[in-house]
């Protein structure tokens, strides 16, 4: 009895497990379909949109050592779900070290 309980519970756990995962809700991809930076595009592959922005996040939080100023709306025109650049976004990315 002891063992069919042992043997119960582990299958209740995969079930579980499995039942979890299911409701996961899928990542939000990106909308670019063109990658000016490798850093977009990696993100982008690896995670959709909350990968791409926990990783630019991290790029701020570096470049702000070089440029106090800098944020995300220093290079963004709006942010979510489109993220479009201004006119000088890209440049601004690169002239603080960004890939």
């Amino acid at each position: 009895m002891k063992k069919f309980a042992m043997i119960l519970a582990a299958g209740l756990m995969v079930v579980g497990a499995s039942m979890a995962m299911a409701d996961a809700p899928a990542a939000t991809p990106c909308k670019a379909t063109k990658f000016e930076t490798k850093l977009g595009e990696e993100a982008c592959k690896k995670g959709g949109q909350e990968e791409a922005k926990k990783a630019f996040k991290a790029w701020v939080a570096e470049a702000k050592k070089t440029d106090a100023t800098i944020a995300c709306k220093s290079c963004h025109e709006n942010l979510a779900p489109e993220f479009k650049l201004t006119k000088d976004g890209l440049e601004k990315f690169k002239k603080l070290g960004g890939k």
